[in-house]
């Protein structure tokens, strides 16, 4: 699939993709999550390997970043 030069710039990483994702659809959950909690999703996001394992990754990048400002 050919994309123009300025959809490129735009074209999101699956890891990017994955942060942005749970940052839009997560963050009310955050707000109520304990730090455990949130430690516990990044490890669970963290472990998904295979095709969607980049994607997993960013979102376990956002659960990270909303636990260290937690404590």
């Amino acid at each position: 699939m050919y994309l123009d030069k300025e959809r490129a710039e735009k074209a999101m990483t699956d890891f990017e993709e994955g942060y942005y994702y749970a940052k839009q659809r997560n963050e009310e959950l955050v707000e109520k999550s304990t730090l455990s909690e949130l430690l516990e999703l990044a490890e669970v996001f963290n472990e998904v390997v295979g095709e969607n394992a980049e994607l997993a990754r960013g979102m376990a990048a956002y659960y990270i970043e909303m636990a260290r400002g937690s404590e």
